[in-house]
Parts: C-alpha cells; structure tokens; sequence
C-alpha cells in the first residue's frame, strides 16, 4: 500500500508529521466501532480510535467529543479540560462542544475536590453552572463551598439543584452532607437551635446515615436536652441495628443523663435508670462494649446503696462478658465506696473488694508480661516527706490497676504532719496544704482538673483535682489531691521533669491533705516506678535507697 504524509493534530493544537495509513475506516465504521468500545467502558482504546478519527476526519464535531469522554473516563481531567477548551474555539458555539467543555469542568472539578484543591474546584464548577448549567457543577460548587466553611452558600447551591434536578442520585446525599457538617459547626458554637434544625433537614434528605443522626443526638445533648438525645438514639438503634457507634453514643448519654440528673432524680428514677443499663449491658459481648452502662450501674447503685443488687448484677455480667478483668477491678472499688458512703467499711467487704482489685490486676499482668518499669524517678515534692500508703497496700486506691500508686505527706522534722496549734479539723492545719508538687517525668499534659473544693472537717469528696502528663512513649503520670486552683499548667502544655505542677490540698477522695501519684500504662493499669536514690529514716534507722518506699517512712529530698 503507498503511504504519504498527513498533518495530525495533537490535544494541545501542535502540528507534526507521522505515517499513517490511508482512510484505514470509514466514518460508519468508526462509528460502529466507538459505540462497541463505549459499551465494554474500553476507554484507552476508545482514545488512540478517536485520536486516529480525527486525523482522517478531522471536522466531525463528534469525535473530538467521544475522545473527550474517553479521557474523562481515564481520570485525565486537566487533559480533558484542555482539549475540551480546544474543541470549543474549533467548533464555537455548538451545544455539543458546550456541553463537552462542561462535563470536563466537572470532571476537573471534581479532580481538584479530591487532590483537596477547593479553590480550583469552586472556581471550575462555577464555570460549569453559568455554562450550562448542569446538575453535577450545582454538586462540586456545593461541595467546595462546604469544605472552604461557607455552609450558607453551600446549601443554597445545592438546594437550588435539587429543585432543578430532583432526580440526580448525588444532589441530596451531598446536600446532607452539607448540613451535616453546617449542624456540626453550629453545635460547636453553642448555637444548638440552629445546628438542630440543619442536621434535622440533613437527616430528612438522607435518612440512611447514621452519622447525620449522631450529629442531631450529640447536638441535643451538649445542650442538656438528654430525653430528645435518646429518643433519636433509639430511633437510630431500630433503624441502624448493627452500627456500633450508635450503640456507644446511646450508652455514653445514658450515663450522662444520669449524671446530669443523679441529685434531682428520686431514687425510683435511678433504680430504673440502673435496670435499663443492666438490659442493655446484658447483650454486649466484652467489657469495652459494656463499659459506659457498667459506669452507669456501679455509680447508680454507689447512689441508692443497695450492695446486694449490686453483688448480683457484677455477677451476672461476670458470667457474660468474655473478658471480666476489668469489670473485677471495677466491682472491687464501687462495692468498696458504696460502703464508704455510709460509714465505715466492714472488714470483710473491704476484704472482698480488696480480692477483687487483687485478682483483676493479677490477670491483666500474666496478659501483659514485661511491663516497663520507670527508673531514677525525679521526686514529686521538695521536702521531707512520710509514705502513707505503699505499693498494693490494704488502701482501696493502691490496690488492683493502681497498686503501683503512693500517697505522701509532708512532715517536719519530728516527723509530725500536723502543724504546732493545728487540730486536723482544716485543710491548713496540715503542713501538707500548699505545698509544691513537681513533675516527676518529662512529657505533656493531657488532663487538668483544678476547681473541685478543698475538704475540711473531716469530709469526704468523690473528684479530686488533678493533672495527667502523657510521657514520650505514650504512657502517663498521674498527681490528685491538688489545692482548688492552685494547677498552674495547662493541658497541650509541654511538662519537663522537676518544674512546678500545683499545689498539693484536700480535694477528692481525701480527709486529709496529702498527694496521690502513680505511673499508668495506656489502658490505665498502674506500672511500677523507682526514684531516684534518695535518704530514707525509718525509725530510728536512716540510709540510702532507690527501693520502693514503705508505708511509714520518712523520704529527705536531697
């Protein structure tokens, strides 16, 4: 066959020399054979067919056409874009090449919605819609003006679509998403009205996301409204059986609730939030699952005082869950303070609390074998010191996941905590009462409770203030008991060994004044710890140790 030379025309308008072979198919046949490569989505093909039609037919406005779909369906978006632009100054004015630039638009919108280029994609779209106006420019200039915050802009585009368009399939999930996410800013804000009536339209537009409904759920009960939260909660489990997640955010506002109204609420009202939980907690599979209704139960009946139904209902879900160990270490402290409420703790309860912490930590140290254990260990406080509780002691908060806690108290030379003149009625009769407390390791702070009162006369609270530093391998530090408002750091704060926390006081589970420290693990399980060799009297003995301390000694800052 005689060859010869023909121009071809490349995407970007150059002009160069190749051979090819003369009229290889004819126009139908090209037109038969783009339809097949279309219908088997054989788009690579399709576009070395097109490209290779143009040269012989280079004024069919539908192949410049067809070779633009083939690129838009190989994600060549600026590739298609630019050629589109080039069929438009070649064939102006058309309704095809119009509409070819304009799906380009949005496919190239669409590109840059992905790389996260929000601006490109609101400046393409917007060429799409004043173009031609079609339904998925109304999407990505929706879409773009939802990522860059104009969530007004954004719904009204969208709104505006969906009226034009009711039957695109990605208008109303997308318009959803917008109040989604415009709910979700409101509810930050604090204006929960507002945030409710866009995550309720968002829902309404797509009632199969889940996510829309917890947004509505959260937004109800960040504003103290927990009865309109659980009753779209329970609409959620009926109708997102299997989500996870919206099983935990009903657990966790049943708990809240009960805290909310725990003062108000009689105790009638409790004792059936209690039951409520226990149903539920009855079908979970592990403790994790459980957790926040096993919260719920253990402080509802700390309320009500009824140790048997506490006994009985801790052993019905010892039989259940697949992993008791923490629900062991949790019984042991809420059996203990549901007594502790009331008086003084019966030998033989603290004895089967104590058995239970025990029993509990014994299992989770054979699953978690070589545990570290911190070393040189800077001091918490600057000067002498008593031990008042020890390792694992016989104290409910040394024992179980916090055996590897302390208590310490300041003390004068004598070895006295009191103050002279003092009568352990106050807080400052103590010498313990402001005192310094320093970090004892690097890290930064990730929790800071500083407004809980200070207890005197002999009282007793329930939240102390305190500080969590998490330290460099992800494991933390852990002070209570500080003086109210005497924290003098803040959480993201960066911590450094020895610098200055707070100020040891009387808040919490105290009577009297003393600091609380420990090293936790990440599932908050307590780790052994050694400080630095330091002088210890012990009585009438004094020598050096880096040994843990015993309850009693009397610890020499150097």
């Amino acid at each position: 066959m005689k060859r010869r030379i023909l121009p071809v025309l490349f995407l970007l308008g150059i002009w160069s020399t190749q051979e090819v072979p003369l009229s290889a198919l004819t126009l139908s046949e090209y037109s038969d054979k783009a339809n097949t490569l279309i219908q088997s989505q054989q788009w690579s093909a399709l576009e070395s067919l097109m490209r290779s039609g143009i040269r012989e037919f280079p004024d069919r406005e539908w192949m410049y056409a067809t070779l633009n779909q083939s690129l838009r369906n190989q994600k060549k978006a600026e590739e298609a874009l630019l050629q589109a632009r080039e069929m438009v100054e070649r064939f102006p004015n058309t309704d095809r090449s119009r509409a070819t630039l304009g799906y380009a638009l949005t496919a190239a919108a669409g590109d840059a919605y992905g790389k996260g280029d929000f601006e490109s994609c609101l400046k393409l779209s917007t060429e799409a819609r004043n173009l031609n106006d079609s339904d998925s420019s109304y999407v990505w200039q929706g879409n773009a003006l939802r990522k860059l915050g104009r969530f007004e802009q954004a719904a009204e585009a969208q709104e505006l679509g969906l009226r034009k368009y009711p039957s695109n399939p990605w208008l109303k999930p997308n318009l959803a998403l917008t109040y989604a996410d415009w709910g979700k800013e409101l509810s930050e804000k604090g204006e929960h009205a507002k945030a409710q009536e866009k995550l309720k339209r968002g829902f309404e537009l797509d009632p199969r996301q889940s996510y829309i409904l917890l947004r509505l759920a959260r937004s109800y009960r960040d504003s103290g409204d927990f009865e309109s939260a659980i009753d779209y909660l329970r609409k959620g489990e009926k109708q997102f059986p299997d989500d996870q997640d919206v099983r935990n955010v009903m657990d966790y506002t049943l708990l809240l609730r009960f805290r909310d109204t725990q003062k108000t609420a009689s105790q009638s009202e409790i004792a059936s939030m209690i039951e409520d939980a226990f149903l539920r907690a009855k079908s979970r599979k592990n403790y994790k699952e459980a957790e926040y209704l096993i919260h719920l139960i253990g402080e509802g009946l700390n309320v009500t005082g009824n140790d048997q139904r506490m006994r009985s209902i801790f052993q019905d879900l010892e039989k259940k869950l697949s992993d008791p160990v923490e629900l062991w270490d949790y019984y042991g402290q809420k059996l203990y303070t549901l007594y502790r409420r009331k008086g003084p703790v019966p030998a033989e309860v603290k004895e089967e609390a104590l058995s239970y912490r025990r029993k509990a930590m014994k299992a989770y140290q054979s699953a978690h074998p070589g545990r570290r254990t911190y070393k040189d260990v800077a001091l918490p406080l600057g000067n002498r010191f008593m031990v008042w509780a020890q390792f694992d002691s016989n104290y409910m908060t040394h024992t179980g996941f916090a055996q590897y806690c302390y208590d310490f108290s300041r003390v004068d030379e004598g070895g006295s905590y009191i103050k002279p003149g003092g009568e352990k009625l106050n807080a400052d009769d103590y010498y313990m009462f402001g005192e310094p407390v320093y970090a004892m390791a690097d890290g930064v702070v990730t929790f800071v409770q500083s407004d809980r009162p200070d207890n005197n006369h002999g009282s007793y609270g329930f939240d102390g203030n305190s500080v969590s530093i998490q330290l460099e391998d992800g494991n933390f530090t852990f002070y209570t008991h500080f003086q109210q408002d005497s924290i003098v750091v803040k959480e993201g704060q960066k911590i450094k060994a020895g610098q200055l926390i707070g100020k040891a006081g009387n808040s919490g589970m105290s009577s009297e004044p003393h600091l609380h420290v420990c090293f936790y693990d990440q599932n908050w399980v307590s780790l052994p710890y050694r400080f630095k060799k330091v002088r210890i009297k012990d009585g009438e003995r004094e020598f050096e140790s880096n040994e843990p301390f015993k309850e009693g000694w009397i610890v020499i800052p150097k």
